[in-house]
């Protein structure tokens, strides 16, 4: 093998390792793909919703939502990166981080199971990854196009599969309040 040759392979085989660091690095660096930032602080009050509280709020006729971008514009920010684009809660069916291991900072940790709304009433019924895998609901009021006012916020045994079974969740003990910031 000539000198020339062999410099070349060794220049190769010693280059790629480089290569691929800095483009890992890049991507953590880029402005697009960079670890998600913390989205808006959003206090529910610590309050216990009776089984006729669920029954008024539930009992409207609500448009179910499987789009988060589809969310009424005050429950949208409510999910979107603080001071950013990125929507911290992934639609049904796409990626997000299931375990507490993060593997890709950029991707959210919440995925949208379905969310309801009804006049000035929203729901929002979400997964959450992590050591203990969670599923949860929150009721909100809409105040006016700009701004939202949190009513309650809770954690369910299991994902409900459409709005009658988170009715049913709810009235029948299967979701709990416990006081959470989000």
């Amino acid at each position: 093998m000539s000198r020339i040759r062999a410099s070349a392979i060794i220049i190769i085989v010693c280059a790629a390792p480089l290569t691929m660091a800095v483009l890992k690095v890049g991507r953590y660096l880029s402005p697009v793909s960079g670890p998600l930032g913390e989205g808006p602080r959003t206090q529910f009050p610590a309050i216990e919703f009776s089984e006729s509280a669920w029954r008024h709020f539930l009992d409207d006729d609500f448009k179910i939502i499987t789009d988060v971008r589809a969310l009424p514009a005050p429950i949208l920010q409510i999910y979107t990166e603080k001071g950013g684009s990125r929507l911290m809660l992934a639609n049904p069916g796409q990626k997000f981080e299931v375990t507490d291991v993060i593997r890709d900072a950029s991707m959210p940790r919440e995925r949208l199971i379905f969310a309801g709304v009804a006049g000035d009433k929203c729901f929002v019924h979400y997964e959450r990854g992590g050591y203990a895998h969670t599923y949860v609901v929150e009721f909100f009021g809409i105040t006016s196009p700009d701004s939202v006012e949190p009513l309650w916020s809770g954690y369910c045994e299991a994902p409900a599969a459409n709005i009658q079974d988170l009715r049913s969740q709810l009235i029948h003990g299967g979701c709990s309040h416990p006081p959470i910031a989000r």
